[in-house]
């Protein structure tokens, strides 16, 4: 900005010179002028640190703008992490159960193995795996990808408390895996399905 104002000022006088040079101005009609670019000068200097004034305000809102900006990009993700876990799956726990045999229903992830998913998603509530009471009902983190068994369809396998415990939905699942699945009502044991979760 300064560098902007002495070049300005360069001008300015270089200008009247010229003008005097051809003009022939008196001393007084000199003065006048050289005091009239220097009122200029001191106007544009002015409005120079005005500008300046008018830009460090705006960085300090740009500033204020991105924090509000990654606060919000936060809550958004946070938001996302809730929504997931809201689309979660529900068993009520019955008498007898624990959750490796929870886990290892056909409707849940029909293998015991995955019981540490059960565990982890409700970890609020269950302080000892081993102790789980009949009512509770537990979250059942859903599975990114399913692996067909033998009895499986689409609408049964939408319907498992792992993918949408809801039957209705059998089309996401087909529509995401068109390169495996020609037919709808035909799938096969051991294919693998991705199961979008939007």
């Amino acid at each position: 900005m300064r560098k902007i104002a002495s070049i300005c000022l360069v001008l300015f006088l270089l200008v009247p010179a010229f003008m005097f040079a051809e003009d022939k101005l008196s001393e007084e009609q000199a003065q006048a002028e050289l005091l009239s670019l220097q009122q200029q000068i001191a106007e544009s200097e002015a409005k120079i640190s005005e500008l300046v004034s008018d830009v460090e305000a705006l960085r300090t809102v740009v500033a204020d703008l991105v924090t509000t900006r990654d606060g919000l990009a936060a809550k958004l993700d946070e938001l996302k992490e809730t929504w997931k876990v809201c689309q979660y799956g529900r068993y009520k726990v019955i008498e007898g159960d624990w959750l490796s045999k929870i886990a290892g229903m056909r409707e849940v992830y029909h293998t015991g193995a995955k019981w540490p998913m059960i565990f982890e998603a409700n970890k609020e509530r269950i302080k000892n795996p081993n102790l789980i009471y009949p009512g509770w009902v537990l979250m059942i983190p859903y599975l990114e990808s399913y692996g067909v068994i033998p009895g499986d369809y689409l609408t049964l396998i939408a319907s498992y408390y792992s993918i949408y415990s809801n039957s209705r939905r059998w089309p996401e699942i087909y529509e995401a895996n068109k390169d495996k699945i020609k037919d709808p009502d035909w799938i096969y044991p051991r294919q693998e399905f991705v199961i979008p979760h939007n």
